[in-house]
């Protein structure tokens, strides 16, 4: 037995509606259905990030690239490490030129995280529906958090946001971050790069209501470029909370988005690796979907 080929129910899914969403990005496949499945959604805040003890300090289906630096101890993964793997994971897939917007999942019933530990808002400026939500949801106008609410402005404008022809040579990222315990960094990122934010106002709202954060830096823009934000509580015991934006896109004539030859590599490698291991045991149609995401991971090193 194999799996079926994917892009059939992809486009069948496609056809009534749905969102696609890459529930874990570290299963041996996924890497093979981000460019197959054209997917919408990754799960940032996915079902391994829990509220309770960490749970996961074994399982490497697909082990991390050393360039990412993942932090790990004695005992295998620590909850950091698994949290940057998903966050690196994501951001090579941007570099690829992949628009995926950020999700989240708990498995709540399955795993013990509770409803509404892991989730994503989506911002509705006309009030809430259905509809309104999963178009937003879709168009990344949302953020994911395990704790902090990350309330972020990209120029004025709200993540999801696609500059068409930006022609400055900065950007103004601002925003607050509500949280319960103070927040001990907030970042803005470009194509993967951590930058500094310039300014912070730090407010506690008294006791038992929580912190509030404000912030605002000036991000240099020089190619076609993805942004977001990130920030995170850091708990006692190790234990981390985090919330991210989805990205707004900057595109520049002339000037594109290049990726980064180590993240492209192991993309590809992910996927060979793959191959060879499924050889003989999935169909000669399911095969080629491998074959066919190696040739666009392998496409992109000429850029």
């Amino acid at each position: 037995m194999g799996a079926p080929p994917v892009a059939p129910i992809a486009a069948e899914a496609r056809r009534q509606g749905a969102l696609l969403d890459l529930d874990k990005h570290n299963w041996p496949w996924s890497m093979m259905l981000v460019p197959v499945m054209d997917v919408d959604l990754f799960e940032l805040t996915n079902n391994h990030i829990w509220r309770t003890q960490f749970g996961f300090r074994k399982w490497q289906p697909v082990p991390a690239p050393g360039f990412m630096k993942i932090e790990s101890d004695a005992r295998g993964w620590t909850e950091r490490g698994w949290i940057d793997f998903g966050i690196k994971s994501y951001y090579a897939l941007l570099n690829c030129g992949f628009r995926l917007r950020p999700s989240a999942g708990t498995a709540s019933g399955v795993h013990p995280v509770p409803l509404g530990f892991g989730r994503v808002y989506v911002h509705l400026p006309e009030g809430f529906s259905y509809d309104a939500w999963i178009s937003g949801l879709g168009a990344g106008r949302s953020f994911v958090t395990t704790g902090p609410m990350l309330m972020a402005e990209f120029s004025g404008e709200a993540p999801g946001h696609t500059f068409p022809a930006y022609d400055g040579d900065q950007m103004t990222v601002s925003g607050e971050v509500v949280s319960a315990s103070p927040v001990t960094r907030i970042e803005v990122v470009r194509n993967g790069e951590v930058l500094p934010v310039q300014d912070l106002d730090r407010r506690s709202q008294g006791s038992g209501k929580g912190n509030v954060v404000r912030f605002r830096s000036d991000v240099p823009i020089g190619s076609t470029s993805w942004v977001a934000v990130r920030c995170y509580e850091d708990l006692p015991g190790g234990r981390v909370r985090f919330a991210h934006s989805a990205p707004v896109w900057v595109e520049c004539d002339g000037r594109p988005l290049r990726p980064k030859d180590e993240e492209v590599r192991w993309l590809a490698g992910v996927v060979s690796g793959q191959i060879e291991r499924n050889r003989g045991v999935l169909s000669a149609e399911a095969l080629a979907e491998y074959e066919k995401a190696k040739a666009v991971y392998e496409g992109l090193l000429k850029r």
